[in-house]
């Protein structure tokens, strides 16, 4: 059972900006937020965060919303009206919490801008939740093992990205983060049926994939023989 999550993505000092940038903006935003994998929390080094920030926004105001099927649009409503209205209210209830939008915040019908939300304080729905939406925040780091801790501390678990140029940090990354998997220079939003899909803590149990969905469906047999005389 895959059963959503709140993904993070640590975006480390020595990683590739403009990569990094382009793949978390396509992660949030292009399903409107609308899947188990798109990128919700965004763990900037402090290095870089200036950089990054200015990028990341400045991307996503070009990003072209509205009418899906035309060929020009980058993202689309959400799946009604009402679902928008408590994206809404989250982001408002941020906004009214101490958090800074940076870019997006407004709704029209079931279509909600793309958004960029910082300075969240750590007890608000968005933070803590999946928030199943157009909507990703970002917080300055400056610290591996912190990272990776703010990383680990809400009670989802499926995939978590690292942007690092340190095969060093990716590992350590790799083993220290508590996921189902761990995606290097790329977004959560990256994903193959080839792969064992899956997460821990509320993320779910077992794995998605062609083998592994195979193996799951599986009821394995065990059969002994005595044969003392042998």
């Amino acid at each position: 059972m895959e059963l959503g999550s709140n993904s993070p993505v640590i975006v480390w000092k020595d990683a590739d900006i403009d990569l990094a940038v382009e793949s978390c903006v396509s992660g949030a935003f292009w399903a409107a937020g609308q899947n188990c994998i798109g990128v919700q929390r965004l763990l900037i080094h402090k290095d870089i965060y200036d950089e990054f920030k200015t990028k990341f926004v400045e991307q996503t105001k070009k990003y072209k919303i509205g009418d899906k099927l035309k060929e020009d649009t980058n993202m689309g409503p959400m799946i009604n009206e009402a679902e928008a209205i408590r994206v809404e209210k989250w982001v408002n209830e941020a906004k009214e919490k101490g958090a800074t939008i940076l870019t997006g915040g407004k709704r029209d019908g079931a279509l909600y801008e793309p958004t960029v939300l910082e300075n969240l304080p750590d007890n608000i729905t968005i933070h803590c939740e999946e928030v199943f939406g157009p909507t990703v925040n970002f917080y300055k780091i400056d610290d591996l093992d912190k990272a990776i801790k703010e990383a680990n501390s809400l009670p989802y678990g499926l995939l978590t990205g690292i942007f690092t140029s340190n095969v060093d940090t990716a590992f350590k990354a790799a083993y220290d983060l508590d996921c189902g998997g761990v995606m290097i220079n790329d977004s959560t939003d990256y994903r193959l049926d080839s792969m064992p899909f899956g997460g821990v803590k509320y993320s779910g149990l077992g794995r998605e994939g062609l083998k592994f969905s195979l193996q799951e469906m599986t009821e394995p047999k065990v059969i002994c023989f005595n044969l003392p005389n042998m």
